[in-house]
């Protein structure tokens, strides 16, 4: 393989790496934040239960909160998807095409969105709960 072949291949490849790469930075702030911070929050809506001698018990999570902590914990599998893809578009053409970046950025767009919102939702319920 000749240096203008490599330089030419390496040019043509180049936006697809910098999609992917794009998209792998895109899906890191939601695991990450799930795991500096939302988890923190979450624990701190636990309920507690006053025992007969005084003390406190906690209790066990309600479902709508145990939903937003798998669903934290299901934001990890999007860096890995957007990774093997990365990979995969070296040895498969397929994955260099503009049809699979789009619908992986379109699939992480919706969940993103999806965990915001029920996030914000469920955390501006909770906490107004707790106000009044």
């Amino acid at each position: 393989m000749t240096v203008w072949t490599r330089q030419h291949t390496m040019r043509k490849r180049l936006p697809i790496i910098i999609a992917y790469l794009a998209l792998l930075a895109l899906s890191l702030p939601i695991p990450l934040l799930h795991h500096l911070q939302t988890d923190r929050a979450i624990e701190s809506l636990r309920p507690f239960i006053k025992l007969d001698d005084g003390s406190w018990s906690p209790m066990l999570m309600p479902v709508p909160i145990l939903l937003l902590r798998s669903l934290g914990q299901l934001s990890w599998l999007l860096p890995l998807v957007v990774l093997a893809m990365f990979f995969l578009s070296f040895w498969r053409e397929v994955f260099t095409r503009f049809s699979p970046i789009c619908a992986l950025a379109i699939c992480q767009c919706g969940f993103t969105t999806l965990y915001a919102l029920y996030a914000t939702s469920l955390f501006g319920y909770e906490w107004l709960n707790r106000v009044t």
